[in-house]
């Protein structure tokens, strides 16, 4: 499964309308980035990116409705 822009759109609208908790949102990116049986290919380095960055337990602390809003937003600026 290739992880497009357009699904992390997507993934970001869920969790704005609180179909997807903050949790769900990192173990995801977590499975995205540490998988072994190559499920999963990031479509290119802004989706790998992103990915880290929910990953990245530095980081999980700026998750919130404001910083995936302005993800969503400006990944549609990129489309």
């Amino acid at each position: 499964m290739i992880i497009t822009r357009l699904e992390l759109i997507k993934i970001c609208e869920r969790f704005l309308s609180d179909e997807v908790s903050k949790e769900e949102l990192i173990h995801f990116a977590t499975s995205v980035m540490f998988d072994d049986e190559d499920k999963y290919e990031c479509e290119d380095e802004v989706v790998e990116e992103i990915l880290s960055q929910w990953d990245n337990a530095q980081t999980q602390s700026k998750i919130n409705k404001t910083s995936i809003q302005f993800l969503k937003n400006a990944l549609q600026n990129l489309n």
